[in-house]
């Protein structure tokens, strides 16, 4: 039987706990700037933002064992797994292309 002690002292557990709380505080940040953003590009860093705090959250969800049933295996990979992962990064590249395009 795990204790928080046991819990906390693996390297992955405690990651993830520190991922969720500094993601936690972006987000609260992130939705805050939310009513101050004036451009696409802004508003596509703030989705980015909250997505990646969102599969910080699946991810914990997953470890934890509170996330459990059947998989869509993409070449091996789940595709809660793929998307979760990769979708901040394209909000963030669309960020960056609507940065640049209306910056000149």
């Amino acid at each position: 039987m795990n204790t928080v002690q046991d819990l906390l002292g693996e390297p992955a557990v405690f990651g993830l706990l520190v991922r969720l709380t500094l993601g936690a505080i972006a987000s609260f940040l992130a939705i805050l700037s939310w009513t101050r953003a004036r451009s696409v590009a802004w508003m596509f860093v703030i989705v980015g933002v909250l997505s990646g705090y969102a599969g910080i959250l699946y991810s914990a969800l997953r470890v934890f064992g509170l996330f459990s049933g059947p998989e869509i295996l993409i070449y091996g990979i789940s595709l809660g797994v793929l998307v979760s992962e990769n979708v901040p990064v394209l909000l963030f590249i669309l960020a960056f292309i609507f940065f640049i395009r209306n910056d000149r």
